[in-house]
């Protein structure tokens, strides 16, 4: 299954059906390449207001040359990167109807031989980002009845051989999305996740 499939069940995720009469904001993390930037494509094709997160300039600045794409310049694991971001989505005016928690990094070794510093690389970034990021926009979320999408994984439910760091990572993010989903659902918003496999 490919990247620009995956982008449009996300696409779905935000909006059913697909239409953005009053130019709905959404926020992606994640979104300099793969799943994040192919929905970003999509979604502002649609006709939302995208704001795309990156941390390098170069990136940035390929992400700006996109019709209907602000680049945010955001590292998940930084809260001064995601103060920044959430003044610069209450500066754009649009609020934000969805967010996007697509960041993510993997971390490939035995279990036994990983480095502690490198698993909590591994959480930093694929748990706590999605924590951060859906902490500091939820008054915004709540305010528009929006849509929080996690992109999880296939190995958020399976685990194999050298997955270990990663494969623990995407179950917490499962268990984060669970509760999230019900305890969001008394403000209307709704949180679901997206749990790809190889592409």
């Amino acid at each position: 299954m490919g990247k620009y499939l995956f982008a449009l069940f996300i696409a779905i995720a935000i909006s059913m059906p697909l239409q953005a009469e009053d130019k709905r904001a959404v926020l992606i993390t994640g979104a300099s390449s793969g799943i994040g930037k192919s929905t970003a494509e999509l979604l502002a094709k649609e006709g939302f207001h995208v704001y795309a997160g990156a941390r390098k300039q170069k990136d940035l600045d390929m992400l700006n040359a996109i019709p209907g794409v602000e680049a945010v310049r955001l590292d998940v694991t930084v809260q001064g990167d995601i103060d920044a971001a959430v003044a610069q989505v209450a500066k754009g005016g649009k609020g934000l109807h969805g967010l996007v928690n697509n960041a993510g990094v993997a971390v490939i070794q035995p279990l036994i031989e990983v480095e502690e510093d490198q698993l909590d690389f591994q959480f930093d970034v694929n748990v706590y980002g999605p924590y951060r990021l859906t902490k500091a926009f939820a008054p915004m979320l709540i305010e528009s009845k929006g849509r929080v999408v996690n992109i999880s994984s296939i190995s958020g439910v399976l685990s194999g051989r050298l997955a270990g760091p990663y494969s623990m990572s995407k179950h917490a993010l499962e268990a984060f999305n669970d509760s999230l989903s019900q305890e969001m659902a008394g403000f209307d918003v709704k949180v679901m996740a997206v749990e790809p496999g190889n592409y």
